[in-house]
């Protein structure tokens, strides 16, 4: 009887041993396991927050591309609001260039008319030794000066075209071809202005005198304001700096050679080595889907620039995904120019140009 104890006792006190083993042999791959995830953590910490953010200049991610549905339509991901919050004023959106009645006055807003010039371009100024189409759009293209402009722009794989047509005389005026070859930088991303310049404050208080006086005058001659309409018009909101709030891309070919006093202070110099590009307006406002309007598309035209480069072996040009400055301190002329769009065909009261 005492053996059979004896031997019960032993084999209780062996299984104890076991599980005890056991236990510390988990906690020791426990530790091991949350010593290498704070490891990995302090790594992913130190690494370059480029590459963490997806945001370095020489990968050929598309991820600057990822926001042109939201920017399109005018939706973002709205977070859940608690129904006891009061609700905000909503402002208007000058995010958007002009409005909906306005970009009715623009000739490429006529159905039919970038197509056929498009298709004219195509006809009269692509030849065979110009590569591979790739592509047309109807584009803002950005001066250096801040001017915008209204401009065909063709992509094959050799180069860009960008045209200066007349949508009036529905005639071709001018174009320069600037060969992938010669890029050696592509910028793509929101288009800012450097710190000490004046023009977002300007473009601030233009923008709130035109929307004040129209409140004031235009509206109240029409129709009478209601009660919040009323306590609205004079919101100081109206004259906060406006920043572009604009997507573009950049063309250079200057070898990341800064520009000469020359061509830097010369608003008519032909020899400025870089170009910019901006969705056209018409983008914002033509009917259908986003793949009908990606003719006016700047992400479109970025996305298959891209690829054009990439498929070329012989090319060095590196893309960058960042903001591109636009050297413009006072403004005054170019902020005329843009409120009153010369650099776009429309109806103009009596006139048109």
């Amino acid at each position: 009887m005492s053996d059979i104890l004896d031997d019960d006792l032993e084999l209780r006190v062996g299984t104890l041993q076991l599980t005890s083993d056991n236990a510390n042999a988990d906690n020791r791959v426990d530790n091991a396991s949350d010593s290498k995830s704070s490891n990995k953590n302090k790594n992913q910490l130190n690494a370059n927050p480029s590459v963490l953010s997806g945001a370095d200049s020489l990968s050929s991610s598309t991820s600057s591309f990822a926001g042109r549905d939201a920017r399109a339509e005018g939706i973002s991901n709205p977070e859940p609001r608690n129904a006891a919050e009061p609700e905000r004023t909503v402002y208007p959106r000058y995010d958007v260039p002009f409005n909906r009645e306005n970009i009715k006055d623009f000739f490429t807003f006529r159905k039919g008319v970038v197509e056929n010039a498009i298709q004219e371009c195509i006809t009269a100024l692509l030849f065979p030794e110009d590569g591979e189409y790739l592509g047309s759009w109807l584009l803002t293209e950005i001066t250096l000066w801040d001017n915008e402009k209204e401009r065909i722009v063709l992509l094959t794989s050799r180069l860009v075209m960008t045209i200066k047509y007349d949508f009036i005389a529905m005639k071709q005026l001018d174009f320069k071809k600037t060969y992938l070859d010669d890029l050696d930088t592509i910028v793509i991303g929101e288009l800012v202005y450097p710190p000490s310049s004046l023009v977002p404050r300007l473009n601030g208080i233009a923008t709130g005198v035109t929307t004040v006086v129209k409140d004031c005058v235009i509206d109240r001659l029409c129709r009478r304001p209601t009660a919040n309409e009323e306590a609205k018009l004079f919101d100081p909101k109206y004259f906060e700096p406006r920043e572009r709030n604009l997507r573009g891309v950049r063309l250079m070919w200057n070898k990341g050679e800064p520009l000469s006093l020359k061509t830097a202070w010369n608003p008519f110099s032909q020899d400025v080595p870089f170009i910019t590009f901006a969705s056209h307006p018409i983008f914002w406002h033509k009917d259908g889907t986003l793949e009908e309007r990606a003719m006016y598309d700047m992400e479109t035209f970025a996305q298959k620039l891209q690829r054009a480069i990439e498929a070329m072996t012989s090319s060095a040009c590196c893309i960058h995904h960042s903001p591109i400055v636009i050297q413009s301190y006072l403004g005054v002329t170019s902020l005329l120019h843009n409120k009153i769009s010369l650099g776009f065909f429309k109806v103009r009261g009596k006139f048109s140009f």
